[in-house]
């Protein structure tokens, strides 16, 4: 007797996170000019700049990150922490890969090891720009501290592909829960 597909077992979360993003990034469809305007709204003008560099997928998830962030912590929630949502991926301009090259990264990443693709990052070509997309945190939360962000801000950054450094974060780990939610 053949299992039916509902005995199937689940993809892992990871994997079906993954999955999710690679068909959402296929549309180039812009932010919304509401969601557009509301991110404006939330960044500091140098902010904004790091965050209007980027594809139109990128920001759509960035500001999908940050409204969840802001419905999850209520409409009181420290501003701060919407910036953190909305800014943590502004280092992915750097590796200039499309969707296949970001799905090769991320592959790459997981098969070779993340040390080993992060090495890449120095080198010129496509071995640079994959190390360049594994190491965007870190390159994200230096440019956000270039542009006068609070601490938390690019903290999260640097912080949000590392679930083993929660612990020693500064962030309250409610709101690392909250952020890292938002992030899947």
């Amino acid at each position: 007797m053949r299992p039916s597909p509902t005995d199937a077992p689940a993809a892992p979360p990871l994997v079906r996170h993954y999955v999710r993003r690679f068909f959402t990034s296929l549309s180039r469809r812009p932010p919304s000019t509401v969601d557009a305007a509301w991110a404006a709204s939330v960044a500091t003008p140098a902010e904004h700049a790091l965050l209007a560099r980027l594809s139109n997928q990128d920001r759509r998830h960035l500001i999908d990150s940050a409204r969840q962030v802001q419905a999850a912590l209520g409409p009181d929630a420290d501003p701060v922490w919407l910036r953190a949502a909305l800014l943590h991926d502004v280092g992915k301009h750097h590796a200039g890969l499309g969707v296949i090259g970001r799905s090769f990264a991320t592959v790459a990443a997981y098969g070779l090891g993340h040390a080993r693709v992060r090495a890449w990052s120095a080198r010129s070509g496509l071995a640079g720009r994959i190390g360049r997309y594994e190491l965007h945190g870190e390159i994200g939360a230096d440019e956000l501290r270039a542009a006068g962000s609070p601490a938390p801000v690019a903290e999260w950054s640097a912080l949000h592909h590392h679930r083993d450094r929660f612990a020693a974060s500064a962030i309250p780990p409610d709101v690392l829960a909250v952020l890292d939610a938002a992030d899947h």
